[in-house]
């Protein structure tokens, strides 16, 4: 893995903390300001650290390749990890489309479905490639992403941080290439394949 991580990657995942700890507004107050003191997302420190990873992802910046893995690590120990991380993933991938060019943006609003779709995926490699540290690129016209390592596994090794990686390519292929078909997670390192792999899906219609 690369020793300089995108902000936005450490970011996402401490703003899926911080929402995922939230309590809801349901009028009992004082309770929740006990929970709250428990919540990690919550807390003054988690939020001095996310106001920093947004400082420098607003600017595309970099952290180190331990720091960004010392994040993934947290989320790894709590209970709950599997719903963060696919919280953060699709933060990441919103992230991601948003560093999308103006004219791509407006080329591909205006192409018809099938080119549009060739040319989202397109752009949604390079995106990924420059935010997400992946490769995803086209296979028999479908997005497939293969990692033999990510910031997720070197953090825990048990599979559960692959979801972060299923939300995010989801995502950033739904807002870039218009892709709202299922995107399977069909090999992974937690099972002793290879390598992960996601492979997109054609949408099935209705019967």
């Amino acid at each position: 893995m690369t020793n300089a991580v995108p902000a936005l990657l450490p970011l996402a995942l401490l703003e899926a903390v911080q929402n995922i700890d939230t309590p809801p507004d349901d009028g009992l107050g004082a309770l929740e300001a006990e929970l709250a003191a428990k919540r990690l997302g919550l807390s003054p420190t988690v939020a001095a650290q996310a106001a920093r990873y947004r400082q420098l992802a607003n600017h595309g910046g970099e952290v180190t390749g331990d720091e960004a893995v010392a994040v993934f690590r947290l989320v790894g120990r709590r209970p709950d990890a599997a719903l963060v991380y696919a919280d953060a993933g699709r933060r990441a991938g919103r992230y991601a489309a948003r560093r999308q060019g103006l004219l791509m943006r407006a080329m591909l609003a205006t192409v018809p479905g099938r080119l549009r779709g060739l040319l989202g995926l397109r752009a949604a490699s390079g995106l990924a490639r420059r935010w997400l540290l992946a490769d995803l690129r086209a296979v028999e016209g479908l997005a497939c992403c293969e990692m033999s390592d990510s910031l997720a596994m070197q953090a825990r090794d048990d599979g559960v941080g692959c979801q972060f990686y299923t939300t995010a390519f989801a995502e950033l292929l739904r807002l870039v290439a218009a892709f709202e078909g299922p995107l399977m997670h069909d090999r992974c390192l937690a099972h002793e394949d290879r390598n992960c792999r996601w492979r997109a899906m054609p949408a099935g219609g209705y019967e």
